[in-house]
């Protein structure tokens, strides 16, 4: 008996397949991606860790013996292509589960669709409040809420930064993620801890001119700047912030929190401080040879948060096949994505190499957040 594995892209299908000499069934995965427009980064860069992981899969043996099938599409970000291709892969294509979609615009239209066919649906990157609650008990995600987080990076940034009394924040209001942090979560946390915010400036997904929203910002003389931004967008607002002469200290929001801003900010991304709910650079064996295998295939300096929390959901996944009792019998899917679904809401300290992984009563994952700075070029945990 012998085993070999493959692994190629088919009109959008990404197949790693274990064969052990013998027909086998296939467990079928669907994952939505934006690899393409908004935010393709991101979806670029979480392919790789996609790839990764049902390669360590299939060399494991693939799920319960049988070869694994991903069933990837790209969304471009898109919320109309989210709501077609979530209903594709839950009827047409029939998968198990779904990982995705990315933002948090698309889950807010997708999940509802996974709910009402009742289809396990997890996205690892999605981060607005209250989201995988709203699509219970079928919705979930494997990542952290930024009003989870940003509380505690406001505290960071504040203690690095005592002098900091007022602020100015600029908001992406397009983004569904930007929007909730820029004029809710961040406002909130700021408030709470006697932050004056001078003014809240609006911007949109996409636009390529800031110099008049930065030149209010700069009238305002704050001591501090809030960027409520995606990579694209908060990278070029922090060029024109420092284009235009402005020292004061920047607190970023958590779609900042990618190598892709460094690279667009350049210098100007100095000092930035984020948080998410992953650092490259934890203790564990396992984090150390994600990181070291991820920066070598998709040669950037680290991987981000949502590459990592990609990598562990296709775990996850894997580990609630094997141990839930899932058949994969085409007259047992309902039920299979049933014990799929109550596999994940008990699980408990799952081993990610984020870290342990539990979720909530709201489908939230319980992660550990970590403060992040920008020093010499890379996102550094702040000590």
């Amino acid at each position: 008996m012998t085993r070999r594995s493959i692994a190629r892209w088919v009109t959008g299908v990404l197949v790693i397949a274990s064969f052990t000499g013998t027909a086998c069934a296939q467990i079928k995965i669907g994952v939505l991606m934006p690899l393409s427009g908004k935010g393709a980064a991101y979806g670029q860069h979480q392919q790789v860790a996609l790839q990764m992981a049902l390669e360590d899969i299939a060399k494991a043996g693939g799920i319960k013996g049988e070869k694994v099938e991903a069933l990837a599409f790209d969304t471009r970000g898109d919320n109309t292509e989210a709501i077609n291709l979530t209903r594709k892969l839950a009827y047409n294509d029939k998968v198990l589960a779904i990982v995705g979609p990315f933002f948090s615009a698309e889950v807010e239209v997708a999940f509802p669709i996974a709910l009402a066919a009742r289809v396990p649906i997890i996205t690892a990157s999605a981060a607005k409040p209250g989201i995988a609650a709203k699509a219970r008990p079928y919705g979930f995600r494997n990542a952290l809420a930024s009003d989870q987080m940003d509380g505690q990076l406001v505290d960071a940034w504040l203690k690095e930064h005592p002098k900091v009394k007022s602020v100015v924040i600029l908001t992406d209001v397009k983004d569904a993620l930007t929007k909730a942090d820029g004029t809710f979560v961040f406002p909130a946390a700021l408030k709470a801890r006697d932050i004056k915010i001078l003014d809240n400036i609006s911007f949109q997904t996409g636009d390529i001119d800031y110099a008049a929203q930065v030149t209010r910002a700069k009238d305002l003389r704050p001591d501090g700047i809030v960027v409520a931004a995606n990579y694209n967008e908060g990278g070029n607002v922090l060029r024109e912030i420092r284009k235009q002469g402005l020292t004061q200290p920047v607190l970023g929001a958590l779609g900042m929190s990618e190598p892709k801003f460094i690279e667009i900010a350049g210098p100007a991304a100095e000092g930035v401080m984020g948080v998410m709910p992953f650092w490259p650079g934890r203790p564990d064996p396992r984090t150390a040879a994600f990181v070291k295998e991820f920066t070598k295939r998709a040669k950037i300096s680290q991987p981000n948060n949502t590459d990592a929390l990609m990598y562990d959901t296709l775990f996850l996944l894997k580990h609630c096949i094997e141990k839930s009792g899932v058949t994969n019998k085409p007259a047992d899917l309902a039920a299979d994505r049933d014990r799929i679904r109550g596999c994940i809401d008990n699980v408990e300290a799952f081993p990610g190499v984020v870290g342990p992984i539990t979720f909530d009563k709201q489908g939230d994952a319980m992660l550990k957040p970590q403060v992040m700075r920008v020093d010499k070029g890379a996102w550094n945990a702040l000590r």
